[in-house]
């Protein structure tokens, strides 16, 4: 499910999207999806399942008549509609609670290896030759789907150190892989340092993304875990500590810069010159693609749901008012107003009401804030379209697909990580290496 999220090249982009050549990546989790149901029997005769398929199916009807989508590559964007739910489901029936200490657990171990590398081509400038071999992806290469790096001449440098994408494919995108793992980690630790390895590596490699995205869900993540409730103290405590770390976090130089260049339609523009050289899944109809800024892809997503707000464009972007009326050379970026514009306003708000109580779900669960959750899924949305990756989209719908066992019944034990140098008795930790051998097989 980690894979999933990262994308960096054609082989992982096939694994949530396109039906078409090179089949093999696509292939590869339904099958391991398929061992994982081998070895744990579930049902999928399940009321929240039912109910999600009706509604998601109802709406996929309306758009296809309404666009008349019956070309297999735009029926394609539907398929994996689903596929990303029913892989969801299964993850989170199969898991439990115990889905995220697994989740964080991976994602810690392959920090370590994004920061081994990162430091590498930081401090010996003459590795950029040993990493230029690798696969070319749209800002730099992938090594051996573990790491890639920044390529400097396209741009991702901020004060003259390339930034950390860890094995995504680009920074931002696995800063907020990174934000979900420190969420995971405060449900068993809250916020902890000492003796608490996993959290230290998860903001090294948060720091060393350099992310906007990043820095403030992690900044909202530490102010808003310990209000269970609105306090009036706690909040003003908040503000008064956290106030002037975030304005001098905002007076670095490259958060100003990353802002001001967000702010320019110009720079925007100059992105394409730099994704030129790398042709490969970057073209449609021999026009190259760029991604929008963030605040300008706000901007003309409104005018998408404008045009149709009831039933939105649908997945795929080719039929948004965008695409057909302004500019097919672009990617609008964002995830929040995108929701609503593919899927219209009623279903844009089911979706984030499901996404709402799953926070509580989880709250109640591990008896901690039942809003933050949301809330930093919401700051992740601002800059990428997270709902239809399948780690993303079994804890936005873990509240619905949990809903047939009661709270007490779901309540986690103890369990921690192997990475932590916390003294854990021999059961708990023969216990999580048992899910983790479920999960890697």
């Amino acid at each position: 499910m980690i894979i999933y999220m990262a994308q960096a090249t054609k082989y992982t982009v096939r694994m949530v999207a396109g039906l078409s050549s090179p089949y093999f990546p696509f292939l590869l989790p339904v099958l391991l999806t398929i061992i994982l149901l081998d070895r744990n029997k579930i049902s999928f005769s399940h009321n929240g399942l039912s109910k999600l398929f009706f509604i998601m199916t109802a709406w996929t009807g309306c758009i296809i008549y309404k666009e008349s989508l019956y070309e297999s590559n735009q029926l394609s964007y539907y398929f994996f509609l689903f596929y990303a739910i029913i892989i969801a489901f299964i993850h989170v029936r199969v898991f439990g609670e115990k889905l995220f200490p697994l989740y964080e657990r991976i994602m810690v171990r392959l920090c370590v290896i994004s920061l081994i590398l990162w430091a590498i081509a930081v401090l010996v400038p003459s590795s950029a030759s040993f990493f230029r071999g690798f696969t070319p992806t749209p800002y730099g290469n992938n090594v051996f789907f573990i790491f890639t790096w920044m390529d400097p001449r396209y741009g991702q440098v901020e004060n003259g150190i390339i930034r950390n994408a860890g094995f995504s494919w680009e920074p931002g995108r696995f800063a907020i892989m990174v934000l979900l793992a420190i969420y995971c980690n405060f449900l068993r630790n809250g916020i902890k340092f000492k003796r608490n390895r996993s959290v230290i590596i998860l903001l090294l490699a948060m720091l060393s993304t350099q992310s906007t995205t990043g820095y403030v869900g992690t900044l909202c993540l530490y102010a808003l875990w310990g209000l269970k409730k609105f306090n009036m103290s706690y909040l003003i405590g908040t503000l008064i500590v956290l106030t002037p770390i975030a304005y001098q976090v905002s007076q670095l130089k490259f958060m100003r810069e990353k802002i001001e260049k967000q702010l320019d339609l110009d720079t925007e523009i100059k992105k394409i010159d730099r994704k030129i050289d790398y042709s490969n899944e970057v073209h449609r109809t021999n026009e190259y693609i760029a991604s929008m800024g963030r605040f300008q892809a706000i901007f003309f997503e409104t005018q998408n749901i404008k045009e149709d707000p009831i039933l939105g464009y649908g997945r795929s972007t080719e039929n948004s008012y965008f695409y057909t009326h302004i500019s097919s050379n672009y990617v609008l970026t964002g995830g929040i107003l995108k929701i609503v514009g593919q899927y219209g306003i009623p279903i844009a708000f089911f979706l984030y009401f499901m996404l709402f109580q799953s926070s509580r779900r989880i709250g109640k669960e591990f008896n901690v804030n039942s809003t933050v959750l949301f809330i930093i899924y919401l700051i992740s949305c601002v800059s990428y379209d997270i709902f239809l990756v399948p780690i993303f989209t079994a804890i936005w719908f873990y509240g619905l697909f949990r809903k047939d066992i009661s709270v007490d019944d779901a309540k986690p034990k103890a369990i921690t990580t192997k990475s932590d140098e916390e003294t854990d008795s021999e059961e708990e930790i023969e216990e999580v290496n048992k899910d983790e051998d479920i999960l890697h097989s």
